[in-house]
């Protein structure tokens, strides 16, 4: 089964759901993943998504709502709503949120574009400590928002409420530019977020970087940078391998983990080059195929697992895709 996030918003003809779609790419008879109406969460523009064990968590990243909402399987396949699992209202730190993942603990992080840094949670609304090595390097009277693992390199953002986080210099904070010259709207910020073999991935898209941070301390281990990586947005590992989508110059580079954790600056290898455009979701099926989503053609391509012989798989979604998700039958 095949699970796709669309861009969403408040216009007719957004999609604000995770729509299902068959191994073989047709649209589920039922397509609708997520429970809608009622006393349920309302939906708008939900980004990056995960299944874990019977559980399936998804930001909900409208920057009026800022959540992360978890539902639990039903018996029949179907997802019921179970908890606001995270949220602006409770931990400051979430803004317009757009990834997650988790650890080997079972803790959260989540990524978010406003205020520029990761968050992480032990449980639902309840963050982890600011980071040990941030804690060192910024005592008090420094200030952080809740649960601040990765900070940003400029604390002061628009919107980010008090008290206004230090700046932390980068590559150890995130770099982050902005839509115009009185830095009134953020534009370029963290995007996705992987949790692996103890060290945090994140996508520094600013800097067109893939920070890599010690899980335990939160101090910067090494980064990706170089080559096509350019504007990356996600994140995925596959047989020890990373995989990253690079936005802003059609391309798909891979990492080789197993060689060990990057550490100083490293360069990662070109996947695909300019065989997808306006990417944004990557995913492998079961049969080891890479999948990636188009978001202007608003489609999903097929490649080889060395990524040749791309040809459209989905085509005619019904909204610009953000992540996709392959979901093995249990």
């Amino acid at each position: 089964m095949w699970y796709i996030s669309f861009h969403g918003g408040e216009d007719t003809g957004q999609v604000n759901n995770i729509l299902a779609y068959h191994d073989s790419g047709k649209p589920h008879d039922h397509p609708n993943v997520l429970p809608t109406g009622g006393s349920d969460p309302a939906l708008r523009e939900l980004r990056g998504f995960q299944v874990v064990d019977d559980l399936l968590y998804v930001v909900n990243a409208y920057k009026g709502y800022s959540q992360v909402i978890s539902y639990r399987a039903g018996k029949s396949g179907d997802y019921g709503f179970k908890e606001v699992f995270a949220s602006m209202d409770a931990t400051n730190s979430i803004l317009h949120p757009y990834d997650l993942t988790f650890d080997a603990q079972g803790n959260c992080y989540v990524s978010s574009q406003d205020s520029n840094l990761v968050t992480g949670l032990q449980r639902a609304n309840d963050p982890l400590p600011v980071a040990s090595y941030l804690r060192q390097q910024y005592p008090p009277p420094a200030q952080f928002l809740a649960g601040t693992i990765v900070a940003s390199s400029i604390g002061a953002l628009p919107n980010v409420p008090s008290p206004t986080p230090p700046d932390v210099a980068a590559p150890q904070g995130l770099d982050v530019d902005f839509t115009n010259d009185k830095n009134t709207e953020v534009h370029n910020s963290v995007r996705g977020v992987l949790f692996h073999d103890g060290f945090l991935y994140v996508a520094n898209e600013a800097a067109d970087a893939i920070n890599v941070y010690e899980g335990n301390t939160g101090e910067l281990h090494g980064q990706i940078a170089g080559s096509n990586l350019v504007g990356p947005v996600q994140l995925l590992v596959n047989q020890s391998t990373l995989y990253i989508a690079s936005s802003k110059n059609d391309s798909v580079v891979s990492y080789d983990l197993s060689t060990g954790v990057p550490s100083g600056s490293v360069k990662p290898k070109t996947f695909i080059d300019g065989d997808v455009k306006h990417i944004s979701g990557i995913a492998f099926d079961a049969d080891g195929y890479f999948y990636a989503a188009e978001r202007d053609a608003q489609k999903v391509k097929k490649f080889h697992a060395d990524g040749s012989n791309g040809k459209d798989f989905i085509t005619d979604l019904p909204d610009n895709p953000e992540f996709i998700v392959f979901v093995p039958k249990s």
